[in-house]
């Protein structure tokens, strides 16, 4: 029987199909980062208020600082994910798209399903995490 020959890259439906949706998780990450910055605004705004009134508790101001980190880390996370999206798109106009930077192997369907940026198949990506985490 005759072995069947291994994909070694998406085709342009596949690769504009995998656009559609990066480009559409791009637009939502923007949107997330925008929200995100008004609530940071807002607290920082209303952080100045209770300043000026001492009417706050030490204990609220506590929890607006609290959300204000909070805030600031979803930014870090989002905005690493927009990089992500944004190379993803790079690699879709270099013909290197859906191709693992590590083995050079397709990264598979699910995967590239679920982590559209992904930039490793799931088994270079496991063993990075592994070398990552026997570093610490």
């Amino acid at each position: 029987m005759p072995q069947k020959k291994k994909k070694m890259k998406l085709t342009k439906k596949e690769v504009e199909s995998y656009r559609k949706v990066v480009l559409a998780e791009r637009t939502r990450i923007i949107k997330e980062l925008g929200r995100i910055e008004e609530a940071i605004s807002d607290s920082s705004e209303k952080g100045e208020a209770s300043k000026k009134s001492h009417s706050n508790h030490l204990a609220d101001q506590g929890t607006d600082f609290m959300e204000t980190e909070k805030n600031f880390y979803y930014a870090s996370q989002e905005g690493h994910y927009l990089r992500s999206l944004d190379e993803a798109i790079e690699r879709m106009d270099r013909g290197e798209y859906g191709k693992c930077s590590d083995c050079g192997e397709l990264i598979g369907d699910k995967r590239l399903a679920a982590v559209p940026g992904a930039r490793r198949c799931i088994e270079c990506k496991s063993e990075s995490e592994k070398n990552k985490r026997g570093r610490q």
